[in-house]
Protein backbone atom coordinates (compact mmCIF):
# COMPACT_ATOMS: atom_id res chain seq x y z
CA UNK A 1 0.00 0.00 0.00
CA UNK A 2 2.72 2.44 1.00
CA UNK A 3 4.50 1.51 -2.27
CA UNK A 4 1.06 2.24 -4.39
CA UNK A 5 1.07 5.89 -2.54
CA UNK A 6 5.12 6.33 -2.81
CA UNK A 7 4.28 5.66 -6.95
CA UNK A 8 1.39 7.44 -7.04
CA UNK A 9 2.84 10.75 -5.45
CA UNK A 10 6.28 10.31 -7.91
CA UNK A 11 4.00 10.09 -10.85
CA UNK A 12 1.98 13.21 -9.74
CA UNK A 13 5.18 14.82 -8.73
CA UNK A 14 6.84 13.81 -12.11
CA UNK A 15 4.19 14.88 -14.25
CA UNK A 16 4.03 18.13 -12.80
CA UNK A 17 7.24 19.09 -13.35
CA UNK A 18 7.67 17.31 -16.58
CA UNK A 19 4.46 19.61 -17.62
CA UNK A 20 6.27 22.63 -15.88
CA UNK A 21 8.89 22.29 -18.28
CA UNK A 22 6.87 21.85 -21.56
CA UNK A 23 5.53 25.04 -20.57
CA UNK A 24 8.84 26.64 -20.37
CA UNK A 25 10.05 25.29 -23.60
CA UNK A 26 6.68 26.85 -25.20
CA UNK A 27 7.31 30.10 -23.24
CA UNK A 28 11.08 30.15 -23.89
CA UNK A 29 10.44 29.30 -27.85
CA UNK A 30 7.71 31.86 -28.42
CA UNK A 31 8.41 35.63 -28.89
CA UNK A 32 6.19 38.36 -29.65
CA UNK A 33 6.90 41.21 -31.60
CA UNK A 34 5.04 44.15 -31.75
CA UNK A 35 4.14 45.25 -35.12
CA UNK A 36 3.65 48.46 -36.12
CA UNK A 37 1.36 49.68 -38.63
CA UNK A 38 2.86 49.85 -42.20
CA UNK A 39 3.85 53.33 -42.33
CA UNK A 40 2.23 55.02 -45.15
CA UNK A 41 3.85 58.22 -46.67
CA UNK A 42 1.57 61.28 -46.46
CA UNK A 43 1.91 63.45 -49.29
CA UNK A 44 2.21 66.72 -47.31
CA UNK A 45 0.36 68.56 -50.21
CA UNK A 46 -3.19 66.80 -50.52
CA UNK A 47 -3.34 65.37 -46.85
CA UNK A 48 -6.40 65.93 -45.36
CA UNK A 49 -7.09 66.85 -41.28
CA UNK A 50 -7.39 62.65 -40.86
CA UNK A 51 -3.90 61.36 -42.41
CA UNK A 52 -1.92 64.70 -41.15
CA UNK A 53 -2.75 63.71 -37.42
CA UNK A 54 -1.36 60.32 -37.89
CA UNK A 55 2.33 61.81 -38.66
CA UNK A 56 4.66 61.94 -35.38
CA UNK A 57 4.33 64.95 -33.64
CA UNK A 58 1.18 66.48 -35.39
CA UNK A 59 -2.01 66.82 -33.46
CA UNK A 60 -5.35 68.02 -34.51
CA UNK A 61 -4.37 71.94 -33.91
CA UNK A 62 -1.32 71.69 -36.14
CA UNK A 63 -2.76 69.44 -39.15
CA UNK A 64 -5.47 72.62 -39.53
CA UNK A 65 -2.36 74.85 -39.41
CA UNK A 66 -0.77 72.87 -42.09
CA UNK A 67 -3.88 73.05 -44.55
CA UNK A 68 -4.49 76.96 -43.70
CA UNK A 69 -0.95 77.41 -44.67
CA UNK A 70 -1.40 75.31 -47.54
CA UNK A 71 -4.76 77.06 -48.59
CA UNK A 72 -2.95 80.37 -48.20
CA UNK A 73 0.48 80.05 -49.84
CA UNK A 74 0.09 76.88 -51.63
CA UNK A 75 2.49 74.16 -52.04
CA UNK A 76 5.42 73.24 -50.06
CA UNK A 77 8.57 71.74 -51.68
CA UNK A 78 10.72 70.90 -48.72
CA UNK A 79 10.80 70.08 -44.92
CA UNK A 80 12.08 74.01 -44.98
CA UNK A 81 9.02 75.41 -46.10
CA UNK A 82 7.01 72.97 -44.09
CA UNK A 83 8.63 74.75 -40.85
CA UNK A 84 6.94 77.87 -41.95
CA UNK A 85 4.10 76.40 -40.08
CA UNK A 86 3.35 78.03 -37.01
CA UNK A 87 4.23 75.25 -34.76
CA UNK A 88 6.50 72.76 -37.28
CA UNK A 89 9.90 73.47 -36.02
CA UNK A 90 13.15 71.57 -36.23
CA UNK A 91 12.49 68.57 -34.49
CA UNK A 92 9.08 68.70 -35.53
CA UNK A 93 10.48 68.31 -39.18
CA UNK A 94 13.16 65.70 -37.66
CA UNK A 95 10.59 63.61 -37.14
CA UNK A 96 8.25 63.86 -40.54
CA UNK A 97 11.69 63.12 -42.39
CA UNK A 98 11.22 60.09 -44.42
CA UNK A 99 7.29 59.75 -43.48
CA UNK A 100 6.19 62.49 -46.13
CA UNK A 101 6.75 63.61 -49.24
CA UNK A 102 5.95 67.01 -51.54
Amino acid sequence: MMQTILLVVTLIIGVGISTNSAAQEVKDTESFHLVEPASQIIDINSANIEQLITLPGVGAKKAQAIIDFREKYGRFDSLDSLQQVKGIGANIAAKLEGKIRF
